[in-house]
């Protein structure tokens, strides 16, 4: 009895033994044959055509293969998610981690579950789909929890205004523009090692990318806006691609969780970095060139209350140290540097170096330098108005103790007796080399004081010329018909227009000349005068303020033209067509007539005309004495053919007196 149920209960353990096992092998072949699947399942993704592609192949049709910063920031989030497993959760939010990735991370190593990595791996196939996946997690994790935005919402307008390849800032899209943000970034902070930390953590780089959205949401409210059609698909099309709101609530979201406010109108160009960001304030008709570098705490502000066109305007390659302000509607040119702490309230021209408030112009930017890359913040690459190598400390009057030194040195013919012994006679020696460096210093100091009062008393007197001819002007514009009517009887092109003191102490070029002797006077243009004509003709402040910079940069740098601020008018002649060609939108006419004093062709009235009378009276002459006669022929002696080409000499006043109809009555205008 007890044997038959002993053999029972055997026969029944080993039956369900079996069964186990043959479960086991049965769940170890499904487990096998569902890997297999797996395994199996990529090779049989399809593509919308509906063709069958390989991973690799995938990838090649998508342009991931193509695309080396979107490869490289996956190289390093791997790279970076080995050493420190924590932020496997967020590069998985940001797509930049796979399920290649993840066996890779250890459990030990890693306090994040892997379910929770898994549950949340979406890869990204694109640059461009990281960058809109990190900003809209940065943003809305920066806006404290609150329902303001929503992040998915944030996501698919920046992905939107990725692919949007119409709308164009400053002639590129924001696509290209985003990408050499951050390789600009990546070559000029060298805090950032890697590409991965700059499109992670750099809040200049992230602001930029808000801005350039939220420009795009800006710019289609305002098309349709001017658009008087009724049409309901109008209409549509602004609520789905932007609206004036939607703009504004970018720009508020990312100036509470960055600090940096850009208006979404602003105009800003690629390969621009904002470095430290912290307090920048861009306005809503400024306009910033590529390859501008800008520090923490700039402002490029308005005038007040004025509408319209009220902001900077900032080249290219253009450094702006921190803490600038630059404010109105003024220009600053390609490859300026503006020293920190400066304050900007007048143009500053192209390659100039200004610093101080008022900001004032101390040199120019060595030739070839891109100062927006250099990042020369200390302004050690500087050429000092008036020649001789580098800037050696703030201004023209500035002076080292230790080229004093050197001077001494020098002076003294080498150094004196016993200064190579020891003991006292070193120590006498030392201290009357001290005492010589101090009289020196103090020397210089005195003459430096005596130079100032001279610029001063020169700038008072030039006030007071400008104010004499200023009353004269206003004594003679009680007869209208000094402003209707030019020196030769006809109707004026151009008429009298009031120029505003230059001296006001803004100017950057205030200050910065020495006093301008009563013998150059007649051979030369100052920048008043430069000014005021350019102003005659319709140029802008800046542009007056391009043409002196270039002018004088083309002075010799030895010549006392240069050190008082004149331009000779034999450079004046030979450089004003190139430069002002460049420099201002004026035609090839005027300006070919204002290079050679050509008064008849420029036709002012009699009140513009009479303040530059004298100069071009000089520069008539002086054309008139560079100009070859030109035989009948047309051919000079050489050959070269003048008549009807674009380089043909222009005729002299004595020629064109020849052409007359009435050459007594012409004679007689020209003499009066």
């Amino acid at each position: 009895m007890i044997s038959t149920s002993v053999k029972e209960a055997l026969r029944r353990l080993s039956g369900g033994g079996t069964k186990s096992s043959s479960s086991k092998q049965s769940s170890a072949t499904h487990q096998k044959s569902q890997s297999n699947k797996k395994s199996q399942q990529p090779s049989q993704l399809t593509n919308n055509n509906g063709t069958t592609n390989t991973p690799s192949k995938q990838h090649e049709s998508t342009g991931t293969s193509q695309d080396e910063m979107f490869l490289r920031l996956r190289r390093e989030a791997a790279e970076v998610v080995k050493r420190e497993p924590i932020l496997s959760m967020l590069l998985s939010k940001v797509g930049l981690l796979d399920e290649s990735t993840l066996p890779k991370l250890s459990s030990s190593n890693n306090p994040i579950p892997a379910k929770i990595i898994t549950a949340s791996l979406e890869p990204a196939t694109s640059f461009e789909e990281v960058i809109a996946r990190i900003v809209a997690h940065r943003l809305s994790s920066c806006s404290g929890g609150t329902e303001n935005i929503c992040p998915k919402f944030l996501r698919h307008l920046l992905e939107q205004s990725f692919h949007d390849t119409t709308t164009l800032e400053l002639g590129h899209t924001m696509s290209e523009a985003v990408r050499e943000d951050a390789m600009a970034i990546l070559r000029r902070d060298p805090a950032a090692e890697t590409l991965l930390e700059v499109v992670l953590f750099m809040k200049g780089f992230h602001s930029l990318v808000i801005h350039r959205a939220a420009r795009r949401a800006w710019k289609p409210a305002l098309k349709n806006k001017n658009d008087d059609t009724n049409d309901a698909s109008a209409s549509n099309e602004t609520n789905v691609a932007g609206s004036r709101f939607v703009a504004l609530l970018l720009q508020s979201q990312s100036s509470s969780a960055f600090g940096v406010d850009i208006h979404p109108a602003s105009s800003i160009g690629m390969g621009v970095m904002i470095d430290h960001a912290s307090g920048v304030v861009i306005g809503e008709t400024a306009t910033v060139g590529d390859g501008t570098t800008i520090l923490h705490g700039v402002t490029l502000g308005g005038t007040g209350k004025d509408h319209g066109d009220r902001h900077p305007k900032i080249g290219k390659d253009v450094l702006i140290g921190a803490g600038t302000q630059i404010l109105g509607n003024i220009t600053v040119g390609d490859r300026a540097k503006i020293g920190a702490g400066s304050v900007v309230l007048r143009p500053i021209p192209s390659g100039a170096t200004a610093v101080g408030a008022p900001a004032k112009i101390i040199g120019y930017t060595p030739k070839g330098e891109r100062p927006g890359s250099s990042v020369d913040i200390k302004l050690e690459g500087v050429e000092p108005l008036f020649g001789g190598g580098k800037m050696m400390g703030g201004g023209r009057g500035s002076v080292s103790s230790d080229s004093i030194t050197e001077g001494t040195t020098d002076s003294s013919g080498g150094s004196s007796p016993g200064s190579s012994g020891s003991g006292a006679g070193t120590t006498e020696t030392t201290s009357d080399e001290k005492t010589q460096t101090m009289k020196k210093l103090a020397l210089h100091n005195e003459k430096a004081d005596v130079e100032d009062n001279n610029i001063q008393k020169s700038n008072t007197i030039i006030d007071e010329e400008e104010e004499d001819d200023d009353a004269q002007d206003k004594d003679s514009s009680n007869d209208e018909d000094d402003d209707n009517v030019t020196d030769f009887g006809t109707q004026p092109k151009c008429r009298w227009v009031q120029t505003s003191n230059h001296n006001d102490g803004l100017c950057p070029f205030s200050g910065s000349f020495r006093n301008i002797s009563s013998s150059l006077r007649p051979n030369t243009i100052s920048h008043p005068d430069l000014r005021a004509l350019l102003i005659q003709e319709g140029c802008t402040e800046g542009e007056c303020a391009e043409v002196f910079f270039g002018l004088l940069h083309c002075t010799p740098a030895s010549s006392k033209a240069r050190q008082c601020g004149c331009i000779p008018l034999d450079i004046f002649m030979g450089c004003f067509p190139e430069i002002a060609k460049e420099k201002t939108k004026l035609d090839g006419e005027t300006i070919q007539a204002l290079a050679v004093g050509d008064l008849r062709t420029l036709a002012m009235s009699k009140k513009a005309s009479r303040r530059f009378r004298s100069m071009f009276a000089v520069l008539g002459q002086k054309s008139a004495l560079a100009l070859p006669r030109i035989p009948s022929s047309g051919l000079l002696s050489d050959g070269t053919d003048v008549v009807g080409s674009c380089s043909a000499i222009r005729k002299s006043e004595r020629e064109r007196m020849g052409e007359h109809l009435d050459t007594r009555t012409y004679s007689a205008e020209i003499t009066i």
